[in-house]
């Protein structure tokens, strides 16, 4: 059997390091290359043309999202997988809908990674264990009004907001600490207010002191 041909793309140096001790340890597969942003991956993956590229969800500029859509535009019978620590549901189906074939959580074991590549490989879909229990947790805990399930919908820069406000940062400090108009906050600061149903700061930071640690 021909070892699978295996691509790395993450922004932390360390992680492809591992991944790749393992995997080139493995019989069945064999790193070909890596990329630590979405457009030197892509520029690589020209080159080596592997047949399965494990792609993390946040990168520098353009996401693991944005890249998975674009590489299976540029090379349809390539294989993405999903390797990231988000468990974020909304995340997982755009990776997916984008043309990722699965996805592994970086908390499973190499095991588990290994039959995810394998499967990914011969055209089946692959969702990790610890996935499939965190997705069956929240449909439970949506059901059950859990807040914990509305603080999951807020993207990552709506958490960094969140702590900005619970800090007593105005819109016009938080635009200036991020860079960003004051407009902008404006509308995080909205759909903050509609994903965790509150409609003033006091709501915000009972709900949030709760379930989210800074």
């Amino acid at each position: 059997m021909k070892k699978i041909r295996l691509f790395l793309v993450d922004d932390h140096r360390m992680m492809i390091d591992m991944w790749a001790a393992l995997l080139n340890a493995d019989p069945n597969f064999e790193v070909v290359g890596y990329g630590l942003d979405a457009e030197s991956a892509f520029e690589s993956i020209k080159e080596t043309l592997p047949q399965v590229v494990l792609m993390d969800i946040t990168l520098p500029g353009m996401s693991g999202i944005e890249l998975t859509k674009a590489l299976k535009e540029k090379f349809p019978t390539t294989k993405v997988l999903g390797v990231s620590m988000h468990t974020n549901i909304l995340l997982i189906k755009q990776m997916l809908i984008n043309g990722a074939s699965g996805y592994v959580s970086k908390t499973s074991s190499f095991e588990e990674m290994s039959m995810a590549i394998l499967a990914v490989h011969n055209g089946q879909r692959f969702i990790c264990k610890d996935v499939k229990d965190y997705i069956t947790n929240q449909v439970i805990s949506e059901e059950d009004g859990d807040p914990a399930f509305k603080i999951n919908q807020l993207t990552k820069r709506e958490l960094e907001i969140v702590n900005m406000i619970k800090d007593g940062y105005s819109s016009k400090e938080i635009a200036e600490k991020l860079f960003i108009s004051k407009r902008t906050v404006e509308v995080h600061r909205y759909n903050i207010f509609r994903k965790l149903d509150v409609n003033n700061i006091t709501s915000l930071i009972k709900i949030t002191n709760k379930n989210i640690y800074s």
